[in-house]
């Protein structure tokens, strides 16, 4: 009987900062429908020689941010590269290069538009005596 060859699989796991509550929540993995704990940042997992079906995600209520792909590391160390959405109900992205967290344009333009209507309002009460009846 021979035994596999040893190997490995590199997964970078990265959150925007304005889904900060993220860093409370390790991400986590399945490798060949095997469970796999993951940390933010790099992490170094062994693995057999061959094709591993991967897929990560982060443990809230749900599976936020899922994400999956397929890797070789017949050879050599493929990277990974994961990036948890801003939005829940989003996927996450998931890729061999540099990927973005997906949604941030939108978060962007929802919190312009809630701090601009915050300004106007307060602007709004300023301009009109600041509710006191004189």
């Amino acid at each position: 009987m021979t035994t596999p060859q040893a190997g490995q699989l590199r997964i970078s796991t990265k959150f925007h900062w304005l889904t900060f509550m993220l860093s409370a929540f390790a991400p986590k993995a399945t490798i060949n429908g095997h469970p796999v704990s993951l940390a933010w940042g790099e992490n170094f997992v062994p693995a057999p020689v061959g094709q591993h079906h991967i897929e990560i995600w982060v443990p809230y209520l749900w599976k936020f941010g899922k994400a999956a792909m397929t890797v070789d590391n017949t050879y050599g160390t493929p990277q990974v590269y994961y990036a948890a959405p801003v939005w829940t109900w989003m996927r996450g992205a998931i890729g061999s290069s540099e990927v973005k967290s997906p949604g941030l344009i939108g978060a962007l333009i929802f919190y312009g538009l809630f701090a601009a209507a915050l300004v106007l309002c307060c602007v709004g009460v300023v301009i009109s005596g600041g509710g006191n009846p004189s």
